[in-house]
């Protein structure tokens, strides 16, 4: 074999391929899952959206993704998530056995029908029907979010949530917060 100096180094090169199905989603137990939603009035939504918008985004460059928008105007990104969550789950050959859109549809019409009735409470319109609808609006919110928890934690290969059961100091945080807003809200309604 002759060596030419004017050819190119050759090298072998392999890309280590990710992990089958290694953090595919964001992966969190039910349990921790509730109890971060629901103590925070539907806050943990906004983190929960972005963590499954940049880890589909770390997984697949080749997208133009946006985490934080996604996260943001979740209403817009809620069926193409759910989506992805029941693309990925075939592709590991899970039965499907949730319905994605009418999930994700689920989603959209009690976040908008929540978040008009917050804004009718803040204006004083229709009190205390207002803001009961609103707050009721948490649990088929939260309910839809852990259906779509639980296609994205079989979509990674952990369907119990596993990897992300404990809660850590910045979730008691989050936890501790929860309880302030909650006292809160259950004072305006007592007084």
């Amino acid at each position: 074999m002759e060596d030419n100096l004017y050819a190119p180094p050759t090298a072998n090169v392999v890309a280590d391929a990710p992990a089958a199905d290694a953090h595919r989603f964001y992966v969190v137990a039910p349990l921790k899952f509730c109890l971060l939603f629901f103590f925070t009035l539907g806050l943990y939504q906004l983190y929960w959206f972005y963590m499954q918008w940049a880890r589909y985004a770390r997984r697949h460059p080749q997208h133009t993704v946006w985490p934080v928008a996604r996260a943001i105007f979740a209403v817009f990104f809620a069926h193409s998530l759910a989506n992805r969550l029941d693309e990925a789950g075939r592709e590991r050959g899970e039965r499907a056995d949730w319905a994605p859109i009418a999930t994700a549809t689920a989603y959209v019409v009690c976040q908008i029908l929540g978040n008009v009735s917050d804004q009718l409470a803040a204006r004083n319109i229709g009190l205390p029907y207002s803001d009961l609808i609103g707050t009721a609006m948490l649990l088929p919110v939260g309910l839809s979010l852990l259906r779509m928890q639980a296609a994205a934690n079989r979509a990674s290969g952990d369907p119990h949530g596993d990897g992300n059961r404990r809660l850590g100091p910045a979730n008691y945080v989050w936890l501790a917060i929860g309880a302030v807003l909650w006292l809160g809200l259950l004072s305006s309604y007592l007084l």
